[in-house]
């Protein structure tokens, strides 16, 4: 298997990647899409809704985060039975944890939408939404795991054509729930509720298929009979400040869009389908970031730390130029792009300006998001937390409210302080790389 894996070039592991993370964002923007021909009040529904959805689902991914890290680091050292264990304690986590994060949002769901000012006229639909999706978080909690460990693996191709199934029955089945086709009840955003958890139901049926299929795991005499206590201790020490790292992301983004709600039903469609669009500029660089991140786990359990350095370098040298290249492209075509989804002349107006921000956004996200997963794969893991925690809720939520609120420049404003952000963030993580204080970081005892 380390042989196998050693041949796997950055470009090799990044666009099947790259395609699957499209495929997976086209599922979201496909949901928008297809609502925005419903009505745009449907729209804002489900982007409040995926808000709270996304803040949860980032209790999730703290332990993919730690599985990912650990199994390559591990495989680098060649050292595939601890890496086999490392999979199967994160599944049994990650399924615990789903299932009680279910009862607790559809327990808690219309309070929490209470508190995010969520407009009278949507507040219906929107509960109805996160109740469905909520009642089945266990599918969310365990998918990013068995993603985790194939790419792991160096099998991102076979994510990428589950992803792709997924997507075609997800857009299937809101066709049939949004619209009422071949006699099918009209049923809107609850429908996109139905066909959301169905297509992930389906991917997580052929993940955990490919997996028991391809992956020769191998445990330690006594494995099943023991408490994993290092296992959970690691996955923790990577996990946790990740996890923490993008609660602070999530609830920062919870304020924030409790800002926007104070602007208008308007500025809450605008930002979904600016958001959106945004996440077909920076799949670039999230792609190359998780394809790097792989390799730089790989190196340090080898212990090939020039290659490491020098690696992560030109990558973010690639993801700066290619995430700038893509934000140009979607400025200047950015009324084109709108119009996909809405007429209404202000709207458009407002989005273009938001692309143009988005320039400088994305410059500061790409550095981000390559030197991030760099740090984290290379072991560490506490400064990202630390740094994200001070741009989100020193920087970004500040200015948010100064700008879009205090002085009235509503959206406008409020984008520009996701700019300074990142921009932030990414000068300071720049530093930290360069200084290569993240040595002998790792979680394998080299």
């Amino acid at each position: 298997m380390s042989e196998t894996f050693e041949k796997k070039s950055l470009l090799q592991l990044t666009w099947p990647i790259f395609i699957e993370l499209t495929l997976f964002m086209l599922m979201g923007m496909v949901d928008t899409f297809m609502l925005s021909g419903y009505s745009d009040n449907a729209v804002a529904a489900v982007g409040i809704s995926n808000q709270v959805i996304n803040l949860i689902a980032v209790m999730f991914n703290f332990v993919a985060a730690g599985t990912v890290i650990l199994m390559a680091q591990n495989i680098g050292a060649n050292n595939h039975q601890k890496s086999s264990e490392v999979a199967i304690v994160s599944i049994g986590a990650n399924m615990v944890l789903g299932c009680a994060l279910s009862l607790l949002l559809v327990l808690t769901s219309k309070y929490i939408l209470i508190f995010m000012n969520t407009p009278e006229e949507i507040f219906g639909t929107t509960v109805s939404y996160t109740q469905i999706v909520g009642s089945n978080l266990f599918l969310l909690a365990i998918q990013p795991v068995l993603s985790g460990i194939l790419r792991s693996y160096g099998y991102t191709k076979e994510s990428m054509v589950i992803t792709l199934v997924a997507n075609i029955l997800n857009i299937i089945g809101n066709a049939l729930f949004i619209y009422g086709l071949f006699g099918v009840p009209e049923l809107g955003p609850v429908g996109v509720a139905i066909s959301t958890v169905f297509s992930r139901f389906v991917s997580v049926a052929l993940i955990a298929f490919v997996i028991y299929r391809r992956i020769d795991f191998n445990f330690s005499e006594g494995f099943f009979k023991r408490w994993p206590t290092q296992d959970i201790r690691n996955i923790l020490r990577i996990g946790v400040p990740s996890a923490l790292e993008q609660v602070a992301y999530s609830s920062s983004q919870v304020i924030i869009i409790s800002f926007i709600s104070l602007i208008g039903t308007l500025a809450i469609t605008t930002r979904v389908y600016a958001s959106n669009i945004s996440m077909f500029i920076y799949l670039f660089s999230l792609a190359i970031a998780n394809g790097n991140q792989v390799l730089v786990g790989y190196f340090i359990g080898e212990r090939k730390i020039d290659d490491v350095y020098h690696r992560t370098v030109k990558t973010h040298k690639l993801a700066v130029v290619v995430s700038l290249g893509v934000s140009l492209v979607f400025f200047f075509f950015s009324d084109y792009i709108f119009s996909l989804f809405t007429t209404d002349p202000d709207i458009l107006k407002l989005g273009k300006t938001l692309m143009f921000i988005n320039i400088f956004l994305e410059f500061g996200r790409a550095t981000n998001l390559v030197l991030t997963t760099a740090l984290k794969a290379a072991g560490d893991v506490n400064y990202p937390f630390i740094l994200g925690f001070i741009g989100m809720w020193v920087v970004c939520i500040p200015i948010a409210y100064f700008l879009g609120i205090m002085l009235n420049m509503g959206l406008v404003g409020i984008w520009i302080a996701f700019a300074v952000d990142e921009c932030f963030r990414g000068f300071v993580f720049t530093i930290r790389w360069h200084r290569k204080k993240w040595i002998n970081k790792d979680f394998i005892g080299n």
